[in-house]
């Protein structure tokens, strides 16, 4: 298969979601103050304009604000490319498997990846709007703590089952 439906595709955003995500975890720690232990992950669970407020100003004070910028928009660079890589996996794993079974899990994998994108990309997008503002807001930071958990546990299951499909279909492939 060609095109963006093609396995290379599916390795391409996959594993390039998969790198990009190792350099946000691998460089988050400069964003780790005393006000936010957890670096970003403070601001992504902070459910208060308050709370935000406090971890933007502690790194506004440490002059960490244009990291925390970078960080973001390496977040949304990942959000696409491993949603998308997700999405291209799961749709081949429907198209390609002989078991009924492979067949539903690969169409599972693509709601999965649809619903971790959308999830993430509304928890980064209430960040960025107010780290750019430089302003907590209630509704946003509400909206970002809300979407966490969802995130969480898709990119887990995500990640997970796509491990599973691609053992299988290498098993039924082979047999």
């Amino acid at each position: 298969m060609t095109g963006i439906f093609s396995w290379r595709s599916f390795w391409f955003f996959w594993l390039g979601g998969l790198i990009v995500f190792s350099i946000l975890v691998a460089t988050g720690s400069s964003l780790m103050t005393e006000v936010a232990p957890s670096g970003i992950l403070d601001h992504q669970s902070a459910a208060t304009a308050d709370r935000v407020n406090e971890i933007q100003q502690s790194w506004t004070s440490l002059g960490l604000l244009n990291e925390a910028r970078w960080s973001m928009i390496g977040d949304l660079v990942f959000i696409g490319l491993y949603m998308s890589g997700g999405i291209i996996g799961g749709r081949l794993i429907w198209q390609e498997a002989r078991s009924p079974s492979l067949k539903k899990l690969g169409l599972a994998i693509i709601l999965i990846y649809f619903v971790f994108g959308l999830s993430d990309y509304i928890e980064t997008i209430s960040q960025i709007t107010q780290l750019i503002r430089n302003a907590g807001s209630d509704l946003l930071a509400g909206t970002a703590a809300t979407a966490r958990p969802i995130k969480i546990v898709t990119w887990i299951a995500g990640t997970l089952l796509m491990v599973v499909a691609l053992i299988w279909r290498r098993s039924e492939r082979h047999s």
